[in-house]
């Protein structure tokens, strides 16, 4: 199911997208990960987002991930999805 919701956004990318870790902030059972994105799409504009994951750990598993991005950015750099056509 991952990848087909996910087919029609890595379809729009014109390589592979490289995501860097800029710090790791950890309290009890969460982890947040500020970090870079970057990635040309085969329209030929860059997406070069900021992101936010928050992990959740509870006895040594990871039990839920939470991504934060700038979605504006998101929408003027990708393709609509036919379904939003």
């Amino acid at each position: 199911m991952r990848e087909q919701l996910l087919a029609p956004l890595f379809a729009q990318f014109d390589g592979t997208c490289t995501n860097t870790a800029e710090r790791f902030i950890a309290e009890g059972e969460h982890v947040a990960v500020p970090c870079r994105g970057r990635v040309d799409t085969r329209a030929g504009k860059p997406c070069d987002n900021h992101y936010c994951f928050v992990f959740r750990l509870a006895a040594g598993q990871l039990t839920e991930v939470v991504e934060y991005l700038d979605t504006a950015l998101v929408d003027a750099v990708l393709a609509p999805s036919p379904a939003a056509a």
